[in-house]
């Protein structure tokens, strides 16, 4: 080969050289920073890109550079790292431009067209293949033919499908194959998710772990039977039935998968029962009644048969109760029991202008309807002498009834969700040892609804009527009052109604009041609430609806929130405030 011919060749190989390392490097550049390199650390980084979501994924994988040198090594995996952050939201296409000034990193990213799902392969074999809820989550996945390429959706849809196999029994289920696969110049992707679900396995027999006296009453609230296809959220739901239990300080409920034969998966049930004798103490304040005290004596066995006895003493400057009950349990012990309660009162101008006492003993029957209604009908023989400015009123009531009691919440002692409806219905005539005849009905009805993580609703309607020839001749704790931390906040406990001419208050015939209230969780542990109640006790309703409204602070606690109030009553004469704390959930 001739000298001209060797150095053409030479030229020629260097300009191809050059021409493919401009090529590789094109998306990729770095500005010389105006201040010696690596002569300083990174204290910002800026990123410089029209999307937000990318801008906001981007930092995310930078945020530990902050601090660090930017020699060659750091800025390579500045680089990598970038890419990750961009691939991983369907951007496979981009230019970048990288900038070092005065401890400052710039990163300018030009976006080019994101990669598109063209193909979504997903395949199913074994036993699930015909389980109409696999089917139909295969139909309403994050990831669909058409959309943006988005590797979170691709890992959000494996991690929907593990889930709901094993909720739903699936137990020895195994990926075939899991590819995500990108044509970077063609512009789209494939996912390929083929998936051997395995048997579905059914439940096997119960297996009662611990020392417990209640396994009678465990067996017979099973909600699933031997051979059933295994739900999770079934043995969830029995988790609960257990928990409400008088019975037990803690319940396990699980699987026993190492023991499964034949498909058949045996249930653990582990608990522990409650001591002998338990004890709880609590207090509070409220402008009502000012500081108060509870304590609490509990005895969930007092016979074999399940027995339990409470009772339950309430201290306060201006009232005194003690209340005991002593409940049977049928078949459920949660809903399906004879109850007899006992009680005394003592209240000092809780209500402005009236001392009273009370005692009260009653007998219940209460089980659940087939549509999960509390159906709660009692008897109860009632005494009251009432004493108001010097005139003194003794009443005795025989009072039969019936109550229906539904509740739903999702949360647990802090609720998100929730519903509460209480319809009650009492009865009494003079001719059956009482003093005056009466019908009394009442209607409560609590909802609680959130949006988002931060947002909480919460909305009370309570109704209530009576039926009686003269109000004055009822008993006073039978005749309606507005006002108070439950019912119109701003207003003294039971302030509100028809008074006489004298200002002494004679309760009415009729109950109105409905309250609105906002809380929005700023911490954690915190909410603050604004609210705002409005009501009305009457005979005729002729007396202005009373309205208050106020703020309030909720500390949200394992046992429920400590609601702090400061409310104010904003059709009332007087410009006072009143403040109150409540301790547990709203609903």
């Amino acid at each position: 080969m001739s000298n001209s011919n060797l150095l053409a060749n030479v030229i020629k190989r260097f300009f191809i050289s050059v021409f493919f390392a401009a090529v590789l490097t094109s998306h990729y550049s770095f500005a010389e920073p105006t201040q010696r390199p690596f002569s300083s650390t990174i204290k910002e980084i800026q990123i410089n890109v029209e999307n937000s979501s990318v801008r906001d994924n981007i930092a995310g994988f930078l945020a530990q550079y902050q601090g660090k040198t930017p020699n060659k090594l750091v800025m390579k995996e500045l680089k990598a790292r970038t890419d990750k952050a961009l691939q991983a939201l369907g951007y496979y296409q981009y230019d970048l431009v990288f900038a070092m000034n005065n401890g400052v990193l710039t990163l300018s990213v030009a976006l080019k067209e994101p990669v598109i799902w063209r193909e979504i392969d997903i395949r199913l074999v074994g036993e699930g293949q015909q389980d109409s809820v696999l089917k139909e989550l295969s139909a309403q996945l994050p990831i669909k033919q058409g959309i943006q390429v988005n590797h979170a959706d691709y890992e959000q849809t494996k991690a929907l499908f593990e889930s709901e196999l094993l909720e739903r029994g699936y137990f020895t289920f195994r990926w075939l194959e899991t590819k995500l696969e990108v044509h970077r110049k063609k512009g789209y992707g494939i996912a390929r998710l083929h998936l051997d679900t395995g048997p579905r396995f059914v439940f096997g027999n119960i297996v009662i772990g611990g020392d417990t006296r209640a396994s009678e009453y465990i067996t017979n609230q099973v909600t699933f039977e031997p051979g059933q296809p295994f739900l999770a959220n079934t043995l969830s739901e029995f988790n609960q039935i257990l928990n409400k239990m008088p019975y037990f300080s803690s319940v396990r409920v699980y699987p026993l998968l190492k023991e499964r034969v034949n498909k058949h998966v045996p249930i653990g049930i582990h608990v522990e029962d409650k001591p002998s004798n338990s004890f709880e103490i609590g207090g509070g304040y409220g402008d009502d009644v000012g500081a108060k005290a509870r304590f609490k004596w509990v005895k969930p066995w007092v016979t074999s048969a399940g027995h339990t006895f409470e009772s339950n003493l309430r201290l306060s400057q201006k009232q005194q109760d003690i209340t005991a009950s002593y409940t049977i349990p049928v078949d459920d012990p949660n809903d399906d029991v004879w109850r007899v309660l006992a009680g005394y009162q003592l209240q000092d101008d809780v209500t402005d202008g009236v001392d009273s006492k009370i005692w009260n003993i009653q007998l219940q029957r209460q089980w659940l309807t087939s549509d999960h209604w509390v159906r709660t009908a009692f008897i109860k023989r009632e005494h009251e002498s009432t004493e108001q400015q010097g005139d003194i009123q003794r009443t005795e009531m025989l009072i039969p009834g019936i109550s229906y009691l539904k509740k739903q919440a999702k949360g647990g002692a802090l609720p998100f969700w929730g519903n509460e409806r209480l319809i009650s219905i009492e009865f009494a005539a003079d001719d059956l040892l009482s003093s005056v005849d009466m019908l009394k009905l009442r209607w409560n009805n609590q909802w609680l609804r959130n949006s988002g993580d931060k947002h909480l609703y919460i909305a009370r309607l309570d109704l209530g009527a009576i039926v009686t020839e003269n109000i004055e001749l009822l008993p006073f704790n039978h005749r309606f009052l507005a006002g108070g931390d439950q019912s119109v906040r701003g207003f003294a406990y039971e302030s509100i109604g028809p008074k006489d001419d004298e200002g002494k208050v004679l309760g009415g015939k009729y109950l109105a009041t409905a309250s609105l209230e906002y809380n929005y969780q700023f911490h954690p542990k915190w909410r603050l609430a604004l609210f705002s109640d409005a009501g009305t006790a009457t005979n005729d309703f002729s007396e202005q609806v009373e309205v208050g409204a106020g703020f309030g602070f909720r500390y949200l606690t394992p046992v429920g929130p400590i609601r702090l109030d400061h409310a104010w009553g904003l059709t009332k004469d007087s410009k006072s405030t009143r403040l109150s704390i409540v301790i547990g959930p709203e609903i």
